[in-house]
């Protein structure tokens, strides 16, 4: 699978990257260019807690040594910076004229969740569906839906399963602290603030999704579903 991102600049300049993924489970493959390995991507440097990693097996954190690839281009951009940002894939063209921190927001989603972090690997199933620029309503709702088909597929196997939305919240929770982590990591490279914004706004999305899958936003989305639960109405 292929997923490209091109942003265009104002003056002419263009910066294109040819996401690669692997056609079975979607893992990150190539696209983002050859990078040098720097102290921020280090997994021991502002290592995530909880990260099931190990620094002899893993002596790079996996979601930075992808993220280096796309940050040093933006790293000395002003985060409101007008682009042009075209995503193309799956025979189709998404374009969006926005702030270049929304463009790499859109493109940092799909990296960290496609890199290889036993964390947010959980949200790779949101990347085969990829959104660029989605709403909350649309995370939300793809969110949920990959988090229960998750559950159903432990249930298909015999697995511990809970299908109560408290795992969602949680899930939330811990990309919460992981984004953090990573918030650290980037303010650690200097430059302006294109990047790391991009990261906040990520993780803006997650604090809100956290505390929006709630029984309002269930009711919310029952009527989409009337076609599924509508009940036969009695004859008196």
């Amino acid at each position: 699978m292929e997923i490209e991102y091109i942003f265009r600049f104002s003056k002419g300049r263009i910066e294109q990257f040819n996401l690669q993924f692997d056609d079975e489970d979607l893992s990150l493959q190539s696209g983002l260019g050859e990078v040098s390995e720097e102290p921020w991507m280090v997994l021991s440097n502002h290592q995530c807690k909880g990260c099931s990693l190990d620094q002899q097996t893993s002596p790079l954190c996996p979601v930075a040594a992808n993220l280096g690839g796309m940050i040093r281009p933006f790293k000395e951009e002003i985060s409101h910076t007008e682009v042009e940002v075209e995503v193309l894939f799956r025979e189709r063209k998404i374009s969006k004229c926005c702030d270049l921190q929304q463009g790499i927001r859109s493109m940092m989603g799909l990296v960290m969740a496609t890199s290889g972090c036993p964390l947010l690997d959980k949200l790779r199933p949101m990347a085969y569906l990829h959104q660029p620029f989605s709403t909350m309503d649309e995370t939300l709702f793809r969110s949920v839906s990959s988090y229960l088909m998750a559950q159903f597929l432990h249930h298909s196997d015999n697995q511990q399963h809970n299908f109560d939305l408290e795992g969602v919240r949680q899930l939330f929770n811990d990309i919460t602290l992981t984004n953090e982590s990573f918030a650290l990591r980037i303010q650690s490279i200097g430059g302006r603030d294109a990047n790391i914004n991009a990261l906040l706004g990520l993780d803006i999305a997650v604090k809100i999704g956290g505390m929006s899958v709630d029984s309002d936003w269930l009711e919310k989305v029952k009527p989409l579903f009337s076609g599924f639960i509508r009940r036969e109405v009695q004859a008196p």
